[in-house]
């Protein structure tokens, strides 16, 4: 799981762990990205675009995302990644 704000190495993991996936020929790759500070902007996220674009460059397309609360005060978000096809 990423955090969304301020943390650059929960970032390089989730890249890294997308990386791996890949690697390994996994043909799904799931994240949850969540808001440290419960506090997002409702009409633009650059936080959760600069994580999607990440785990895109590492050979994944995102497929489907749901969002949700999680203990109903922190925003996240699952994001299914399928293997892009090259």
């Amino acid at each position: 799981m990423a955090w969304f704000r301020d943390d650059e190495q929960d970032l390089q993991q989730l890249l890294e762990e997308a990386r791996q996936a890949h690697r390994e020929g996994r043909s799904v790759f799931v994240a949850r990205l969540r808001s440290k500070h419960g506090k997002t902007n409702p009409w633009a996220a650059p936080d959760a675009a600069e994580l999607i674009e990440g785990v895109e460059r590492e050979g994944w397309g995102l497929s489907h995302m749901a969002e949700s609360l999680a203990g109903d005060v922190v925003p996240q978000m699952t994001c299914v990644f399928r293997r892009r096809q090259s």
